[in-house]
């Protein structure tokens, strides 16, 4: 949805999702930004030079941006900080478990078309784990191509079983599920 929105309504949802994030304390927000500010200004600085318009008066024709490279660039990475505002409020209010059970419920309709959700989930889950438990030195054992070692030292801290939590919808998840697509109608 944030993909199709324009600028005013883009800035509110954004406003909303940083309001949201305050209101969570999700503390992971600062820190996405923090590792995505060289996304951010390779996004806004390519949609700057490479967005064909009028050149900012007063700068070099070689070195001017345009004002719709800008305006584009600015646009997508609002659009990017507000994903990661959404991002960083998911992370603060489920647990691993309930995002993969969330992400096991998503893809579960794919299963006519062949593709096993609960394996997607399960390596998905595995990933996340391995990442948050990496021993130290782990990846510069990697990097240095003893791929073996890296690899049996991750497989050691793997879990015998994953469980996922499933929770029953209420009321409230209901009403945004029926209000997305209005929403989505609205903004575009």
């Amino acid at each position: 949805m944030l993909q199709s929105m324009q600028w005013l309504p883009l800035a509110i949802c954004t406003g909303v999702l940083l309001a949201v994030v305050v209101l969570f304390q999700a503390g992971d927000f600062i820190l996405l930004v923090r590792r995505a500010r060289w996304l951010l200004l390779s996004i806004a600085l390519i949609y700057a030079y490479a967005t064909p318009g009028e050149f900012v008066a007063g700068v070099p024709d070689a070195l001017a941006p345009s004002y719709e490279g800008l305006r584009d660039g600015g646009i997508q990475a609002l659009r990017l900080v507000a994903m990661l505002a959404a991002l960083s409020v998911l992370l603060a209010s489920s647990s691993r478990a309930q995002i993969m059970a969330g992400i096991y419920q998503l893809l579960r309709p794919l299963r006519c078309l062949g593709l096993p959700p609960e394996r997607f989930a399960a390596r998905l889950w595995l990933t996340l784990h391995y990442v948050e438990h990496m021993p130290p030195g782990t990846l510069k054992t990697l990097r240095e191509n003893h791929w073996n070692i890296g690899v049996l030292q991750m497989q050691n801290s793997a879990p015998e079983h994953i469980v996922l939590e499933f929770s029953h919808w209420h009321w409230l998840d209901v009403l945004v599920v029926l209000l997305l697509p209005l929403l989505w109608w609205v903004t575009r």
